[in-house]
Order: structure tokens, then C-alpha cells, then sequence
């Protein structure tokens, strides 16, 4: 069985400085992975601090695998990992292109009615609101919403129904495959 990983990626304090020399080979590395079906979707954030790649594995052996085999990882971009496990996740209906640039919202907080934040989140994505998104072990929820705005995204997910709108929060990301 083959499980989501979120991978959230703390980014070398001279990420913006030092990535375009690398930035073909690792879009190379993630295009070929998601073809293999080993990753979701990935991309930065807009302001360098951090990126996030959804690995789909097998098992924790193959995830540090990918992870110290990734282009930004051998450079240096990258000092820490945050991984996190999806207990569910909904799956993107559509890849975007390679290098998409995508300004979309990661939006994160915890249910206050988990089976119908699901319900819901799904509902967005056939609105084409929710790119993707799902629900950790502990319970707490990330969904990726269509939209650079984050008071938007935020809205859309809470006025949805089964999301706690005092817990939530954002932050832009650019979805680059």
C-alpha cells in the first residue's frame, strides 16, 4: 500500500541566491517522479522560505530515498524536513504542467467535524476551489485552494462546513508541477 507524504521543506537561507543554477535538473528529477507516480505535486513558497513536495511511497525507507536523492537536497537549499503522513487524502483531478507556477493557498487547520470537512473539501475540488488535500494522523487537515488569496481561501474551506475558522491558517504557494 502506498501512502501521501507531505514534505515540508525548510529552505537554506540563501535559497533565492543560490537555486537557478539547479532549478532545470530538479524539475527534471520531480517531472520524472510524478510520471513514475511517486510524486503528487510540488513547488515553493513565493518568498523562498520553504517548499513542499507530496511524495506518494511505499514506506518510510522509500521517502528518506527520494528525500536525500532530491537535486535541492544535494545543493544545500534546503536545512531541514518536515514530513507528515495523510491518513486521507483526495487526489488532484488534474496535473498542471510542468513549471505551472500556479498561485494557489495551503491552507491547514483542524476539523471541528472531520467527516464532513471531507465531504466539503471534495465538493470544492468539483467546483474547482481545492486542487487536492486531506487529513493527517493527528487529525488535522491541509487542502490546497485555487486561489492567491488567502482571506478567499480561508473563507471558501470555513463557509464550506466542518472547519474551525479560529484554527486555520495560510500561506501562499506556487504550485510548480
Amino acid at each position: 500500500m502506498r501512502v501521501i507524504v507531505h514534505v515540508r521543506f525548510t529552505c537554506a537561507a540563501d535559497y533565492n541566491e543560490r537555486r537557478l543554477p539547479y532549478r532545470p535538473a530538479h524539475l527534471a528529477q520531480l517531472n520524472d517522479l510524478r510520471t513514475a507516480g511517486h510524486v503528487v505535486a510540488g513547488g515553493p513558497e513565493p518568498d523562498g522560505s520553504a517548499a513542499h513536495i507530496f511524495y506518494r511511497v511505499a514506506d518510510e525507507a522509500e521517502l528518506e530515498r527520494l528525500l536525500d536523492d532530491n537535486v535541492f537536497q544535494k545543493a544545500g537549499l534546503f536545512s531541514a524536513r518536515h514530513p507528515r503522513v495523510f491518513r486521507e487524502f483526495l487526489e488532484p483531478l488534474a496535473p498542471p504542467p510542468l513549471d505551472a507556477g500556479l498561485k494557489v493557498t495551503l491552507v491547514e487547520g483542524t476539523p471541528l467535524d472531520h467527516g464532513l470537512a471531507g465531504v466539503r473539501l471534495a465538493e470544492l475540488q468539483r467546483q474547482k476551489r481545492a486542487a487536492f488535500g486531506g487529513f493527517f494522523a493527528d487529525g488535522a487537515g491541509l487542502a490546497v485552494l485555487t486561489t492567491p488569496s488567502a482571506g478567499e481561501a480561508i473563507a471558501w474551506l470555513t463557509a464550506a462546513g466542518g472547519w474551525d475558522a479560529v484554527g486555520v491558517r495560510s500561506r501562499a504557494w506556487s504550485q510548480t508541477l
